[in-house]
């Protein structure tokens, strides 16, 4: 006797071990099983599975100021630093209005500790993504985790001799 290999099934009529040719079913069966050689019925076959694929980026760039606490350095009980604080956004509308938007921003590791040198108004470039973060029992909050944190230094004008 033949040994099957995967997807092959055979003929009961013709004695064919192959791989089957599929046509469409009827009624609640999606596709049928039928043998290469004879053409005779084999088994219902299941409908193929669909693979969900969801792509997506979550990568985040903002330029604004850091906020009047400036940036807090905390340790966690590893002894990793973190540190958090929020970044302003201003944007003027068309009525000619400025609104802020807060943004709540962290970052962990050696790069928190870099962090700690921007000062409270300093303008930054903030690379990072957002995640959410627990905020209480069952609150949670939407955060920017970040990869890098850039001061912006004001440019100076320089005046020819």
């Amino acid at each position: 006797m033949e040994t099957l290999s995967t997807g092959e099934l055979p003929c009961f009529r013709c004695g064919l071990v192959a791989i089957p040719r599929a046509e469409a079913g009827t009624g609640p069966h999606h596709l049928k099983a039928l043998c290469r050689g004879c053409g005779r019925f084999l088994k219902w076959l299941p409908k193929p599975k669909e693979e969900l694929v969801t792509a997506t980026i979550n990568r985040v760039v903002l330029l604004g100021t850091i906020g009047k606490q400036g940036v807090e350095v905390r340790y966690s009980t590893t002894g990793t630093p973190c540190a958090t604080f929020m970044l302003l956004l201003v944007e003027a509308a068309q009525d000619g209005k400025n609104y802020t938007t807060l943004v709540p921003c962290e970052i962990w590791g050696k790069r928190a500790e870099a962090a700690a040198e921007c000062e409270a108004g300093q303008l930054v470039v903030f690379e990072g993504k957002i995640r959410k973060r627990a905020k209480g029992e069952n609150q949670w909050e939407l955060v920017v985790g970040g990869f890098e944190l850039t001061p912006i230094a004001a440019a100076v004008p320089v005046e020819a001799p």
